[in-house]
């Protein structure tokens, strides 16, 4: 997770439900998209209230309009076929209150931009401690390239990958170690990208902002077996992005991260940390316009708290996370040939403490897991004080300065035919 872009690589965590001005009328229907940019081809279906599921005419545009007729709860599932050979086919469920969310989005594949080959020439040799075996790295929101200094006298030149037009880019000098020394970060606003082109850029003393503070609380009593954090900066124009703290292990819980020299009106940074022990896994992202952040990791579920049968189609119990501020939860299940990630609204769930995952093995086309597999499994608590159900993981502009999110996780593993088993 040291990728800058790791932060926001993890679909259908949450999509932003904003709310203002009092209570909005019930929608009379729902909209479906399905992002599928590289075709690799999906099959989807819905459920109105606790109805039958109905398989959705193909439609090249991949939205899906459908009246609610009444029904305020509603399901959608998508079956995207895999994106290269080899790896599984993935399942979506999305089952909400349509107050919740109105308009869901499944991405089987994303848009792949053709990227051209541009050089950075960066000298540092105005930053104040830089030595020779420094990085530089030259970041933006789809790549990131780096070089080392050779020679505290002469440039590094770095040469990008990125797509073609003009952007902001990130631009760090960094030394090894944890927690990362960093040492300079500077944006570089408007860098018109090209095809062979280039450009040069100087960050000097002026460009090594006192250093601000991250830090992490653990819930008392927990003791982790790994963690880390990463303070990631992102620009307005949603294009520069890049790492400008990260520490692991006891580190992780108190360390300086450099502010980016430059920062203007709608850049922020967003903070993120990553605790684990045994089957449980807590995780928090804050978002900052500046100065120091401080994160605090939710409470892990009860040990065994959770029940799952052992079947391909297994059904969850104990879905009571305490908290207020419960907002979904994420439940996923995965071997080698079958992914399927169910995302439940707290409007859809109610008061139910149970879940089953539904067969629609015949209604999607895909094969259920097999007696025998192995399969792993997840649960996941997503907190927030903010309304919210799904952000698309995709889009920088989804974190904000007010982004506060936290993900108390079980993880364990069962036997297609076994005996059941409790998470975490």
């Amino acid at each position: 997770m040291t990728n800058p872009k790791a932060l926001l690589a993890t679909a259908l965590v949450l999509l932003l439900a904003a709310c203002g001005g009092g209570t909005p009328p019930p929608p009379s229907s729902l909209t479906l998209t399905v992002v599928d940019a590289q075709n690799v081809g999906y099959t989807a279906a819905y459920q109105l209230g606790s109805g039958s599921w109905t398989a959705l005419t193909p439609n090249p545009g991949g939205t899906y309009t459908v009246s609610l007729s009444g029904n305020t709860l509603y399901g959608v599932a998508v079956r995207c076929n895999p994106l290269v050979p080899g790896v599984p086919t993935e399942v979506h469920v999305i089952q909400a209150a349509a107050s919740e969310l109105a308009n869901p989005k499944v991405t089987c594949s994303g848009t792949n931009p053709s990227t051209v080959s541009y050089t950075l020439t960066v000298d540092a040799s105005g930053v104040p401690g830089l030595a020779v075996g420094d990085a530089v790295v030259v970041s933006g929101r789809a790549f990131s390239a780096g070089g080392t200094v050779a020679s505290l006298s002469n440039p590094v030149a770095v040469t990008l990958n990125a797509p073609a037009g003009p952007q902001d880019l990130l631009v760090t000098v960094s030394a090894s170690g944890n927690p990362t020394n960093f040492k300079a970060a500077k944006v570089v606003r408007g860098v018109n990208i090209s095809a062979g082109g280039s450009s040069s850029v100087t960050l000097t003393a002026s460009d090594a902002l006192s250093p601000q503070a991250l830090t992490v609380s653990l819930p008392t009593g927990f003791s982790p077996t790994f963690g880390m954090a990463q303070v990631v900066y992102l620009s307005a124009d949603n294009q520069g992005l890049g790492t400008v703290g990260s520490a692991s292990g006891l580190a992780a819980t108190n360390f300086s991260f450099r502010p980016v020299s430059g920062f203007g009106p709608g850049d922020r940074y967003t903070a993120f940390a990553v605790a684990g022990a045994g089957g449980h896994v807590l995780e928090a992202y804050k978002g900052s316009g500046g100065g120091s952040i401080a994160l605090t990791l939710p409470n892990p579920w009860s040990t065994g708290s959770l029940g799952l049968s052992a079947t391909a189609h297994p059904t969850v119990s104990g879905l009571s996370y305490g908290g207020a501020n419960r907002r979904a939860y994420r439940l996923e299940l995965e071997d080698s040939t079958l992914v399927y990630h169910v995302t439940l609204g707290t409007g859809w769930l109610g008061t139910a403490t149970g879940y089953s995952f539904p067969n629609l093995s015949s209604t999607l086309g895909y094969t259920p897991f097999a007696s025998g597999s192995t399969v792993h499994a997840s649960v996941s608590a997503l907190l927030s004080a903010s309304p919210l159900l799904q952000l698309d993981a995709t889009d920088p502009s989804a974190f904000t300065t007010n982004t506060d999110i936290g993900l108390a996780i079980a993880t364990g593993s069962y036997t297609v035919g076994g005996a059941s088993v409790s998470l975490p």
